[in-house]
């Protein structure tokens, strides 16, 4: 078994108080189950660099500073590889440790990039995993996709269509799990895109009357529903955490089992070679729709509609943000579905890793290429006009550092960012507290 060191992490059913439902990940991009750090107290492996925040300028010299604080100190070599995250390692070898630390030092970077360093020691019959990534001028990285010419009017076209059929809104009240100050409904609503087409999710309304500010939530890879957001309604927002699968959000998990066994089985993979049929057209309209179902409930303010996302969500919140002005602020953690051409350029490119493996003829990558340049976030990135915070670690394996900051580089706005630099792919507590808080001081909700 492998033991990584790491944060203390929460996924976003924590910020609820009891959950109707918790989105639970079955790709590896959203919020994952704990691993163990370690066997017994003491018994860590950690990397880290020279640098305390992990940054470097171009031809900067790295160094990877490797420790364990268990027994036995000097111990057989710890074996280590460095390089571009998702690439070949460029340095790899053993290191024998005394006093139970070593060092590795490589030559200066000459173009901006993540170098990631990952160390392995097996102690007991047990293999410990240690990781750091270098970033170097991570915000001069540019993106590998191209944009279509035609990428602002494919969209809009798309979106006319979509709200040529009205919302045809249906609410059922769901559970609210004893909240005294919010009632929560399944919402379903309809849209046309080659047909008619529905969305549900989980909305959750102050029941005092008044005109309240909207969080839409944006969901991770994965096929259950997001929960419901009870406890920041408690606090005077009205929420609704999008399922953009298109199924009801009140059924039982073995519903939801039996949807990713069959329907929903490797959906962000389907009709990647044409941009009307790709699985993300619908998902994306269905979001942009989510913004009239807000404007057309009663207790809504009228004006703040903001935006929060993590992963696959994080992506969500970026595009739906770009392409719906009326949304004033976003959220955007470790966004997935960035700068997917990143593997044809000799680095990193974006989750699902469309491109990560050989493409089986020249004319299915080549349709490739042309259909995911309309859904690549670095494209809608560019188009954002409020401002936004963004969040992310430097270890992040699944949705690397060098493809979302291929995007982030391209918002222009006032944008923040919160880097947990030893941070995977996970929600962390610090992020949550600092980006609903931003959100927060960004708009008050009425006492």
């Amino acid at each position: 078994m492998k033991y990584i060191t790491s944060i203390l992490f929460i996924g976003l059913f924590a910020l609820t108080n009891k959950p109707l439902h918790a989105q639970i990940s079955t790709s590896g991009i959203d919020v994952k189950a704990p691993v163990a750090e370690q066997t017994k107290k003491g018994d860590t492996l950690l990397m880290t660099l020279s640098n305390e925040n992990w940054q470097y300028k171009l031809g900067e010299p790295i160094r990877y500073d490797i420790s364990w604080s268990g027994d036995a100190k000097d111990l057989a070599a710890v074996r280590y590889s460095i390089g571009p995250e998702k690439m070949k390692a460029v340095k790899s070898g053993e290191l024998v440790l005394k006093n139970g630390k070593g060092s590795i030092d490589i030559e200066g970077v000459n173009s901006p990039s993540f170098i990631r360093g990952e160390a392995k020691l097996a102690v007991n019959g047990k293999e410990y995993v240690a990781i750091a990534t270098a970033a170097v001028s991570a915000e001069a990285i540019q993106p590998t996709v191209k944009e279509p010419q035609d990428f602002d009017q494919f969209w809009a076209a798309a979106i006319k269509q979509s709200k040529s059929r009205g919302l045809e809104t249906k609410m059922t009240p769901m559970g609210n799990n004893g909240s005294t100050l919010v009632d929560v409904f399944q919402v379903e609503y309809s849209f046309e895109n080659d047909g008619a087409k529905k969305f549900y999710g989980v909305l959750c309304v102050p029941k005092k009357v008044g005109k309240y500010p909207a969080i839409l939530r944006l969901p991770g890879a994965g096929w259950v529903p997001l929960s419901g957001d009870i406890k920041t309604a408690e606090e005077g927002y009205i929420t609704f955490s999008v399922y953009i699968h298109g199924h009801p959000v009140n059924k039982d998990l073995a519903y939801y089992k039996g949807l990713q066994e069959n329907e929903l089985k490797d959906y962000q993979f389907k009709g990647t070679s044409d941009r009307d049929s790709f699985y993300y057209k619908n998902v994306i309209l269905g979001c942009v729709r989510a913004a009239d179902l807000i404007y057309s409930l009663p207790e809504f303010d009228g004006e703040n509609l903001m935006a929060w996302g993590s992963s696959q969500g994080g992506a969500l919140s970026i595009i739906t943000t770009s392409l719906e002005p009326r949304i004033k602020r976003s959220v955007a953690l470790c966004p997935a579905m960035c700068d997917y051409t990143g593997y044809l350029h000799g680095r990193a490119g974006g989750w699902p890793h469309y491109f990560a493996k050989p493409i089986e003829t020249e004319k299915q990558k080549q349709d490739m290429i042309k259909t995911l340049a309309y859904y690549d976030v670095v494209n809608f990135a560019k188009r954002i006009q409020v401002p936004m915070y963004f969040s992310w670690g430097f270890n992040d394996e699944t949705t690397p550092p060098t493809s979302f900051y291929a995007a982030y580089n391209q918002v222009k706005p006032t944008k923040q960012l919160f880097i947990i630099k030893e941070g995977f792919h996970r929600i962390y507590p610090q992020q949550v507290e600092k980006t609903y808080g931003w959100l927060k001081s960004q708009v008050k909700p009425i006492k």
